[in-house]
């Protein structure tokens, strides 16, 4: 009896065995295959993270204008790293660039992930046209002298002629003219001092209740409060392409060059002054207070500004400020450095 309850007991410790390593290889086998599955699952998606980091790069170039879309396709970026990664990115638009098309991979180890995307790009925002009502429009008392002439008339974009136009000086204070400067609009020529009372009400008019567009740059423009404060800059470099907000007290000595666009010149006590000297200017310019056009500068859009209680000094050299309608309808095309918002339309994993 003892040696067959010998001989049994010994079978059951080789079956329990025998058993423990089956469930031990089924358990090493599904941990190991669990872990290949989640480490290649996760690298998965670690590539499928590097495609949208390069997708997400490319929507940053566009968005501050250091990258414009060509309509062809084009490689932005061939392996670019990234993290424990790289990322390749191809991108082509339509004619008027407001509907892109990108293929961005993400290669992590020998794995590869690829997106296909088309999104919308358009500006930040749109500039309406400003609600000018004269060559000048102003909050302040101005003063027009040397041989400055300020001409309400509508001109075209290449300072060409073409309607009756607007007042010249449209103030909330009182116009003086001075030396041999001229104002003129509403079809009238300029006229100097010595018929400039005579034509008040139709090339000028003046203590015109204060309009709440002319309490900022923002508001003149038709845009929420703070929406022009990624444009603010302390340097001005010319010749001026787009839309630049400086923010300190003076400004100038200014040479336009060749310049487009808008330029502010404001800060928070509205007391920043501007000086020109010469070249050419087409756009829109807002400033607090003018110094001063020492020179022979030509400004055709219009010229705003915004400070109460000061007068305003457009002269003592030879300049034109002409009103153009056109470019005023037309500050965006002129404004190349608008950032750009991006909306995807769809978003698919090839």
């Amino acid at each position: 009896m003892f040696k067959n309850d010998h001989g049994s007991t010994i079978v059951a410790i080789v079956i329990i065995a025998f058993i423990l390593n089956i469930t031990f290889a089924v358990f090493y086998y599904t941990s190991s295959n669990t872990t290949q599955k989640t480490g290649l699952s996760k690298s998965k998606a670690t590539a499928l993270n590097v495609a949208e980091a390069g997708k997400e790069k490319l929507y940053g170039e566009i968005r501050w204008g250091f990258y414009k879309p060509k309509n062809h396709t084009e490689s932005v970026y061939n392996l670019h790293p990234f993290e424990n990664g790289k990322f390749s990115v191809t991108c082509s638009s339509t004619m008027n660039l407001d509907t892109i098309w990108v293929t961005s991979s993400g290669f992590v180890h020998d794995l590869i992930s690829k997106i296909s995307v088309v999104a919308e790009f358009l500006p930040d925002f749109i500039i309406p046209f400003p609600p000018v009502k004269g060559a000048i429009t102003a909050r302040n008392s101005i003063i027009v002298k040397g041989n400055i002439e300020v001409d309400g008339r509508d001109y075209d974009s290449t300072g060409v002629l073409t309607g009756n136009g607007v007042y010249g000086v449209s103030t909330s204070g009182y116009l003086s003219v001075e030396g041999s400067s001229t104002v003129g609009g509403n079809g009238e020529v300029p006229v100097d001092k010595g018929l400039i009372d005579s034509l008040r009400g139709i090339v000028s008019e003046e203590h015109v209740p204060v309009s709440t567009s002319l309490s900022s740059p923002e508001a003149f423009l038709g845009l929420p409060p703070g929406a022009l404060d990624s444009y603010k800059t302390k340097n001005l470099n010319t010749p001026l392409q787009g839309l630049v907000y400086l923010t300190q007290d003076y400004v100038g000595p200014v040479h336009f060059g060749e310049s487009e666009g808008v330029l502010i010149v404001h800060n928070a006590y509205k007391s920043a002054e501007l000086q020109i000297t010469d070249g050419k200017f087409k756009g829109l310019i807002i400033c607090d207070r003018m110094a001063k056009i020492s020179g022979n500068a030509e400004i055709l859009g219009a010229v705003v500004t915004l400070t109460d209680g000061e007068v305003s000094t457009f002269g003592t050299g030879t300049a034109t400020i002409r009103y153009s309608s056109q470019v005023l309808g037309n500050l965006n095309s002129y404004c190349k450095n608008l950032m750009k918002k991006v909306s995807e339309i769809s978003w698919k994993e090839l």
